[in-house]
């Protein structure tokens, strides 16, 4: 296992919040809702640019959760982020890797 993965897991595990990712139903079939651990930060000002608002959060989760309960993978717009009772909807997500190993994901979210 890698040294980046171990130093990502601790800081997520250590300074994270439980949170709940859902897939919304697109038919008859039910929502998928994943709980996870995620790290949210606010957007720095020089951040705020093409489309990011300054309510917008940045969420680092791993793709532990991610893999185990078989998620399809990424996060994506219209998924839903629950953190502290608050819905956010994604709005994209970007893969973190150590090389060619999958750390995690680093979500953007909006409407908080």
């Amino acid at each position: 296992m890698s040294h980046h993965l171990e130093t990502r897991r601790r800081m997520i595990r250590s300074r994270g919040r439980s949170m709940t990712l859902i897939r919304q139903a697109k038919d008859a079939t039910p929502a998928i809702f994943l709980p996870l651990v995620g790290f949210p930060r606010a957007y720095r000002p020089d951040e705020i640019q093409g489309g990011v608002q300054a309510s917008d959060q940045q969420v680092e989760i791993l793709n532990d959760e991610i893999a185990a309960a078989d998620w399809p993978a990424p996060p994506a717009n219209p998924d839903r982020l629950v953190i502290d009772g608050r819905t956010s909807t994604v709005k994209g997500a970007r893969p973190v890797y150590a090389g060619t190993e999958l750390l995690g994901w680093s979500i953007w979210v909006t409407g908080r």
